[in-house]
């Protein structure tokens, strides 16, 4: 992070001099930042790894992925804009001092690839008999696919609208103390805190009327859970911090929390029972009274009929 003197940045303006941009470097704070970025990577690859070892992404909701893509590249774009005045000082900073000065950037950048990656997972993994309707012919869409192709459009949509809106305002408006840039960059920051207050709605919604895990990892949300209650923690503890600087985090952290748990029932009692993680929700006993609920159809490859072992990826 770099202590910067005060000076405006508009399309017309200089490049910032060497002693317009002092660079700061702590260790502490460069060996969190690094873990942090290592930690977002980390956790998200066993999402990815299911997805692929499966063969399929059924169980995911496409309104999460729709409500976490667009919330992520909204933090990412937002951040961009403000430490836009970090980022022109690596113009005249060393290559060290402007990657450590930028680590909160990339931190949100990478973020937001990784959670894009599963997007793109699920689209390529989407179970081929869902693709198409049950109800007509075997050649037309299904609702659900339909909607999973709209879904992505608008993601696709809505980050280069965005993309561009921050290009245009950063070259030819001004930098973040312009009150137009100031003003997107608030309305970027702003949806992105409402929409991941609500992200993990819909999956804990799927979650619950399939009664399966499906392609959702345990190992990732084991690792996420707590590193959003940490977060929460760290930053109810700084001075001057109040309940609207933790608020999004903790909602966010027990809403993930509460569909973690979820899962877990699910596995361990999908494991005693019998079936797989992919083995739909709607269940019914065998006879009327029987506890033992049976699944009325098995989906998704890596999940068999008849499984008495269930491995969570």
């Amino acid at each position: 992070m770099s202590v910067l003197k005060p000076w405006t940045f508009g399309p017309d303006e200089p490049i910032p001099q060497p002693g317009e941009c002092l660079p700061h470097h702590s260790d502490f704070e460069l060996a969190l930042s690094l873990f942090i970025l290592v930690g977002m990577v980390v956790s998200y690859l066993p999402q990815h790894f299911r997805i692929i070892h499966k063969g399929t992404s059924d169980g995911i909701s496409p309104w999460f992925l729709l409500l976490g893509c667009i919330s992520a590249s909204s933090t990412f774009l937002n951040i961009v804009i403000l430490q836009w005045k970090v980022i022109m000082c690596c113009k005249v900073l060393s290559l060290g001092s402007c990657l450590e000065s930028t680590l909160g950037i990339a931190q949100l950048g990478v973020q937001f690839l990784m959670f894009s990656l599963v997007f793109i997972l699920f689209l390529i993994y989407y179970p081929a008999r869902k693709k198409v309707s049950e109800e007509l012919d075997r050649t037309t869409r299904s609702k659900e696919w339909t909607l999973s192709l709209i879904i992505a459009h608008v993601v696709g949509g809505h980050f280069f609208i965005a993309l561009l809106v921050t290009i245009y305002m950063l070259t030819f408006v001004g930098g973040p103390e312009n009150p137009w840039t100031s003003g997107w960059a608030s309305f970027l920051g702003i949806t992105s805190v409402i929409l991941a207050t609500i992200q993990y709605v819909p999956q804990i919604i799927r979650t619950f009327k399939r009664k399966s895990v499906g392609a959702l990892s345990i190992p990732m949300m084991l690792m996420q859970t707590p590193g959003a209650a940490l977060l929460t923690l760290s930053l109810a503890l700084r001075p001057g911090a109040n309940w609207t600087t933790w608020i999004v985090y903790a909602v966010t952290g027990c809403l993930q929390g509460t569909l973690l748990v979820m899962c877990i029932y699910y596995h361990f009692r999908a494991t005693s029972h019998g079936y797989g993680d992919f083995d739909t929700s709607e269940t019914e006993p065998l006879l009327a009274g029987d506890d033992n609920p049976v699944p009325k159809n098995r989906a998704g490859r890596g999940a068999p009929s008849t499984s008495s072992s269930v491995t969570a990826s």
